[in-house]
């Protein structure tokens, strides 16, 4: 089980595209040295890197290497910019409940059951998901789960995360489920492939 694997680091594409692009071209560099030209410290390198791992894009450790996934994006978007790009990257990060287990829970069953909710709700929602794991960490008035709670939002309405995909809108004190276009999943590299091709 994966649950706060991202800390205070939300799911930020020109991060991790700086991170990657940075590991690829030297493989010998540890997190510290990944996370310096951005000013922080290893964790911000650790984090960014998980992140990388739960889109699907590279396999988790050091050096880092690109899935098969991870390569046609490298080829074809080293910026983690598309919508291609990004569909690929939701779709891995909420495929596998015991990689990311809250954003699983997100995406494929909170989110169908509502057409509108608050935070409130989805906390209540996140509460009841996580607490099996753990009574103290994920329990009703969780820190946890606020942090979780936040990420989620923070990625899936701004810009730097994968927002663009307009799967919520902000609306006063609630949030409203969008219907986008949607390309993917796909299935096989060769599927991702084509899609860039379009």
């Amino acid at each position: 089980m994966s649950v706060l694997f991202h800390g205070s680091f939300g799911l930020n594409r020109t991060y991790m595209a700086g991170i990657l692009n940075q590991s690829l071209k030297d493989s010998k560099l540890g997190d510290k040295d990944l996370a310096k030209p951005f000013g922080y410290g290893a964790p911000f390198g650790q984090r960014y890197r998980s992140w990388l791992h739960k889109c699907g894009v590279t396999q988790m450790g050091l050096p880092m290497k690109l899935t098969p996934l991870g390569e046609i994006i490298q080829n074809h978007d080293p910026k983690l910019n598309s919508l291609t790009t990004q569909w690929a990257m939701h779709h891995e990060l909420v495929t596998a409940p015991e990689r990311s287990e809250a954003w699983h829970f997100f995406a494929l069953e909170f989110l169908p059951k509502h057409q509108k909710f608050t935070k409130e709700e989805l906390l209540e929602g996140l509460t009841e998901k996580l607490r099996p794991h753990s009574e103290q960490h994920f329990g009703p008035g969780s820190k946890l789960n606020k942090t979780i709670l936040r990420k989620i939002i923070e990625v899936y309405t701004g810009d730097e995360g994968l927002g663009q995909l307009g799967l919520i809108r902000a609306e006063e004190d609630h949030f409203v489920r969008l219907r986008p276009k949607t390309l993917g999943p796909w299935k096989t590299p060769a599927a991702l492939e084509k899609a860039y091709s379009k």
